[in-house]
């Protein structure tokens, strides 16, 4: 039985036994995007797009390390680049441009799909693009066929972007890198955890991006300027624009999941019903992983057995949000996430519905703090950038950059110290210049997923960096390209990806 006809069994089940309501949960999803014009909802741009997309090279499906590394010298090469250029591609890129164009926040474009069918365009369904829910909607047994589709975007884009730098067109490819950006920051408004952290990881990429192609710039014959550096430095506005992370709502579309779940599985009296509650809970346990319904089917019998009363989930599942959400809006160096959460301390077996529906949201807490980072130090890294060519030098200290070329040096969100309302800075030093001895720096670079290797720089080359996961200074000696790595330091500049690519290269493993 192919997994779709089991969903539409379960979904059976459910309505037979006489689930009331059904909708109730997915209106509340859906309440946020009701009123929305339609000239400010980006789907009606982007969606005809994706849906005419033709499919990556097998080659770079699901290889987003390899489609940032990729060079004119790579051995796909001319099949990315035969993808990336055909029309269908070309047009999903002019609708990017287009919801992307307005960034005011109070102007700019959001992505309002609904989730489930109702109101969604019967094409875009035909093609999967949408949020499938099952009937009745389920919100637990989300399919997001359109999420697909936005990792074929993302692709598309970093590709074209190493094709148009390598012509010479680096404007060019950082305003479609920044076009990005702003998809991912909309995505970032979601409300169920996957498409919250697909969008904060496509915007955090992005704008990394944007330092790597300044650094690709910097490599070579400089057709940058400091005026576009200086405006897009502006664009990236994180006091003010879309970039503003303070708007950032923490995903509650999961609580609605699980809320809706448990108000079909148990009894009247309470208790998981038999009939409901092992077939409900298999099929979503075996959502992925469809050979597994039988073993599924028998851990859920188990489970039904010593689970808690609806009463006693819904109280849990309250109590879990509550706790996410005094951290949400806490300093990142309250005392508060130095215990765990509520989540931590759920009993998996007692609360085992609610463990499989709601997902461990501090994965969310870490990839918005990277973003931040992300953000704070690629407008530092152009500053000096901008700096640079229009003076032919670098500064002495960040001060310098400020306020001609960065409005706000922003803050380290890894650095803890926080005494007397301190606002630490990144730290900032160029090589033999600043160094003890005046001697080249080296660096251990760690990257996600790939081999260790060194690298040494000179004084034509500034070093820029968080403290990074650890909260410590390790002056740059190892560094990795994620807030998450709990060794050495968060390097911004020179950007581990463009040293990562010249690694490669050197060693004649271009991917």
């Amino acid at each position: 039985m192919n997994h779709l006809l089991r969903v539409l069994c379960c979904a059976a089940a459910l309505t037979v036994a006489g689930s009331s309501g059904a909708d109730e949960f997915t209106d509340r999803l859906n309440s946020a995007y009701q009123n929305l014009a339609d000239s400010r909802r980006a789907e009606n741009v982007i969606m005809p797009a994706l849906g005419n997309m033709q499919e990556p090279p097998q080659v770079l499906v699901g290889r987003a390390d390899r489609v940032l590394l990729l060079t004119p010298s790579s051995p796909v090469w001319a099949s990315a680049t035969s993808w990336s250029t055909a029309d269908e591609q070309q047009a999903a890129l002019e609708a990017l441009a287009q919801i992307a164009e307005e960034e005011n926040p109070r102007r700019a474009m959001r992505f309002a799909l609904p989730y489930g069918i109702n109101g969604v365009n019967t094409s875009w369904v035909r093609k999967g693009l949408h949020a499938e829910l099952g009937d009745p909607p389920t919100i637990a047994a989300v399919q997001m066929g359109y999420l697909d589709r936005m990792k074929w975007l993302e692709s598309l884009v970093h590709i074209e972007a190493t094709r148009l730098a390598s012509d010479g067109e680096i404007e060019q490819a950082m305003e479609i890198v920044f076009d990005l950006a702003i998809l991912g920051r909309m995505i970032a408004d979601r409300q169920l955890a996957d498409e919250v952290m697909w969008g904060l990881e496509a915007t955090s990429t992005a704008i990394m991006r944007l330092r790597d192609l300044a650094y690709v710039d910097s490599q070579g014959p400089r057709t940058l300027t400091s005026d576009f550096l200086k405006e897009l430095i502006a664009r990236i506005d994180i006091s003010r624009g879309v970039f503003r992370l303070d708007r950032l709502r923490m995903p509650l579309g999961d609580q609605v999941a699980a809320e809706q779940m448990a108000s079909r599985v148990f009894s009247n009296s309470g208790i998981p019903d038999q009939a409901i509650f092992p077939t409900a809970m298999a099929e979503l346990a075996a959502t992925s992983r469809p050979l597994r319904l039988f073993s599924e089917s028998g851990r859920w019998n188990d489970a039904a057995e010593g689970h808690a009363d609806k009463l006693s989930t819904d109280s849990m599942i309250s109590g879990v949000y509550s706790d996410w959400s005094i951290r949400w809006d806490a300093d990142l160096f309250d005392p508060t996430f130095r215990t765990p959460s509520a989540y931590d301390r759920l009993d998996a077996t007692e609360f085992a519905m609610v463990k499989e529906i709601v997902p461990d949201l501090d994965e969310v807490f870490v990839l918005r703090r990277e973003l931040d980072a992300e953000l704070v130090g690629t407008r530092v890294a152009l500053g000096v950038q901008a700096l640079n060519l229009e003076t032919g030098g670098m500064p002495s200290s960040l001060a310098l950059i400020r306020p001609h070329y960065v409005d706000d040096l922003g803050v380290d969100p890894y650095n803890p110290d926080r005494r007397s309302s301190n606002r630490p800075e990144l730290i900032f030093f160029v090589p033999e210049r600043d160094t003890v001895g005046s001697e080249l720096h080296s660096m251990s670079v760690v990257p996600a997923n790939r081999t260790n290797f060194s690298v040494r720089l000179g004084q034509e080359q500034f070093v820029l960096y968080s403290l990074g996961g650890n909260e410590f200074d390790d002056r740059a000696t190892v560094v990795s390209d994620s807030g998450l790595n709990q060794a050495g330091d968060y390097l911004i500049w020179p950007p581990v990806l463009g040293l990562l690519r010249e690694y490669l290269e050197d060693t004649g493993a271009s991917e």
